[in-house]
């Protein structure tokens, strides 16, 4: 294993070997980082750019008029093996995560598999392998980037498990494959009813759990490919989209449960349908491609630690890194942006401050570091008022650099609200072009929701809430904003409100990990 070297050790993840060389290839919609070779990165890229493109070929979402700028693209993060994924992740046998961030949106997938696979094993014949995890997790945020609603947890995953097994052909793709990897849950499905897929999740089992992934693929996969039930999967979505639960609404489109379920054996024990997909005078993406320069390759581990996300302790153990970095390549913009990240995490804003304002006068209009400013100075108004109208000024200019970031924009309508004062207009823009930009951020969805409810757009608000309820990974979260969504249909406002209010940004991460 070549990559998590000694600065990992520091935050509680095994060290490995002599760092590797790395390489950047970029698309229209990925960034992908590789300690492998430029052929593997853009291979990587073109690949993730091609099953975009499948991706909105099947679901009608057209291609982009515009350039995508940086932060509007998914950036990958390739290297080590299986088993240094999982501990960054901090789960044993994750073979890939990703997190959906306003602005930031990350993956991280192995460059090498080593599980063990013996002969004859389902490992062999077609595992859980990184390639489906990565296709798994962007068709999540294909899915709310593109059609944000709410979606119940069975078809969330058997949606992305439908997707998770493309197979890209040189001219194409195909698409519905089997599910291999899911395999030993679906042998028991005799014994399991469909209509436990439609429990809220806090009602459901372990085994429930597990036969969202597995019995929502089929599902999903029964729905979209057989040609039978024609119709009734939107109809479903469309009622629990009108507030019905997921019973009432799979009563109402698929009729007798019973039936459905007899159906779905019966589809399982049948060959499965694929659809395939052939262009005519195709012409793959292109990737640009290009080796790090040695100030990025030896930022690359701590920049890695950091963009998963850290708490204030580890983030202090990155520090003294952070700093020797800063003393070898005192003009490199990549490095301070790395230490000024380090800095913040570990709440030393003076240094962090210091070091971003490094950076502009450097690149006088950098984003990356009028944001951090604008957060130092938001950090900062906690104890000192007068720093929101810093912080206000922070995230305009950054705003200005990069108007399609969400970040900037959440953060200058949080300036107002946390000051206490009624957010102008331009605030009440920002938030809902933010929302457009990041309907997926989990953060941005609950602000906006919040400002619904003030007001008095209470169905709106809850309809905004909704994907957040029906999300599997979600946790307590799901099941607090459930609770309130109940409170507020019944009349009870107050909790929402004071539950939804904005707070302070803090260090948590929204992810998954499948």
């Amino acid at each position: 294993m070549r990559f998590l070297i000694a600065i990992l050790a520091l935050v509680s993840f095994a060290p490995t070997a002599q760092a590797a060389d790395w390489w950047e290839a970029s698309t229209d919609h990925f960034v992908v980082y590789s300690d492998t070779s430029g052929q593997a990165a853009q291979d990587l890229a073109v690949k993730l750019e091609r099953f975009d493109e499948a991706m909105r070929f099947m679901l009608g979402v057209a291609a982009d008029t515009t350039a995508t700028p940086r932060s509007g693209k998914l950036t990958v993060y390739q290297f080590g093996e299986t088993a240094d994924i999982g501990r960054l992740s901090g789960s044993a046998g994750v073979a890939g995560f990703f997190i959906p961030r306003a602005g930031q949106s990350v993956a991280f997938v192995p460059s090498r598999d080593d599980r063990r696979a013996t002969p004859g094993t389902r490992n062999e014949r077609g595992g859980l392998t990184p390639q489906i995890v990565l296709f798994h997790e962007y068709a999540h945020y294909f899915m709310f980037q593109h059609a944000a609603a709410a979606y119940p947890a069975w078809y969330r995953e058997g949606f992305a498990e439908v997707y998770g097994t493309m197979e890209l052909l040189p001219n194409g793709f195909r698409l519905g494959a089997p599910a291999a990897h899911r395999a030993s849950v679906l042998q028991h499905l005799n014994a399991y009813h469909v209509r436990r897929l439609l429990d809220p999740p806090e009602q459901m089992t372990g085994e429930d759990g597990a036969q969202i992934y597995a019995l929502g693929w089929m599902l999903s996969h029964y729905l979209t490919f057989s040609g039978q039930r024609e119709g009734q999967l939107a109809t479903y979505l469309r009622e629990i989209n009108q507030g019905a639960t997921s019973l009432e609404a799979a009563q109402r489109a698929f009729g007798d449960l019973d039936a459905l379920n007899n159906d779905l054996n019966t589809y399982r024990r049948g060959r499965t349908p694929l659809k395939e997909v052939t262009y005519s005078n195709y012409a793959a993406p292109t990737a640009t491609v290009r080796k790090l320069g040695p100030d990025e390759q030896a930022m690359m581990a701590m920049h890695i630690v950091s963009t998963r996300g850290v708490d204030e302790a580890k983030a202090r153990a990155l520090v003294p890194d952070a700093r020797a970095l800063v003393q070898r390549f005192p003009q490199s913009v990549p490095v301070l942006l790395a230490a000024t990240e380090a800095e913040f995490d570990a709440k030393n804003l003076d240094q962090a401050a210091a070091l971003a304002n490094s950076v502009l006068a450097i690149e006088a209009n950098n984003p990356r570091a009028q944001l951090y400013l604008g957060r130092i100075a938001l950090e900062r108004a906690k104890t000192t008022p007068a720093a929101f109208a810093e912080a206000r000024r922070a995230f305009a200019a950054a705003n200005r650099a990069d108007p399609a970031n969400p970040d900037p924009l959440y953060h200058y309508y949080l300036t107002h609200v946390l000051a206490g004062e009624t957010p102008p207009d331009p605030a009440l823009v920002a938030l809902e072009t933010a929302y457009d930009h990041a309907p997926f951020d989990s953060s941005i969805r609950e602000t906006l929701a919040h400002l619904l409810l003030t007001e008095g757009r209470d169905q709106e608000a809850i309809t905004v809430l909704n994907p957040i309820i029906n999300n599997p990974h979600a946790g307590k979260r799901a099941k607090e904003i459930r609770e309130l969504v109940t409170k507020l249909k019944a009349g009870d406002r107050a909790p929402a409100l004071a539950e939804l209010a904005p707070k302070m940004p803090g260090a948590e991460d929204q992810e998954d990990d499948d």
